[in-house]
């Protein structure tokens, strides 16, 4: 490699570390909403996104989307998502709350029996990754 192949490739990095400060600063300052605006793609800021801005864009989301309170999946044209199950009950989010989901406990005939609220920090990656998704497509 010669020395100008050197400079292009050092100089590409630093671009691409101030770019991604740059990139940080305005999730920090301005939330993810905003920041999705004006970059004009969620994607191209996901990679700088800490889990609790995940979770911040979905209350953000909920609140614009719930006039200011939750609403049930069902409402937005969206399937329960699974939260776990064994042979005697299956358990699924069907509410979005402003600080939490409420899951739904049905058991083996599928008949209602229960419910309990889960605070969006205390989702697994994958189902904040879930919820991230369907409130992009909302």
């Amino acid at each position: 490699m010669n020395l100008i192949e050197n400079i292009q490739r050092i100089s590409a990095l630093i671009s691409e570390d101030k770019k991604g400060d740059t990139i940080r600063t305005m999730i920090d300052k301005m939330g993810v909403s905003n920041a999705i605006k004006l970059v004009g793609n969620y994607y191209t800021i996901e990679p700088y996104l800490k889990e609790i801005d995940k979770v911040n864009y979905i209350k953000e989301r909920i609140i614009e989307l719930g006039d200011g309170g939750g609403f049930g999946l069902v409402e937005i044209d969206e399937e329960p998502i699974h939260y776990g199950e064994d042979e005697n009950e299956l358990r699924q989010i069907e509410y979005l709350g402003k600080n939490g989901v409420t899951v739904a406990v049905y058991d083996a005939d599928i008949e209602h029996m229960d419910e309990f609220n889960v605070m969006y920090e205390s989702l697994s990656v994958e189902i904040i990754e879930q919820l991230v998704e369907i409130l992009l497509n909302h």
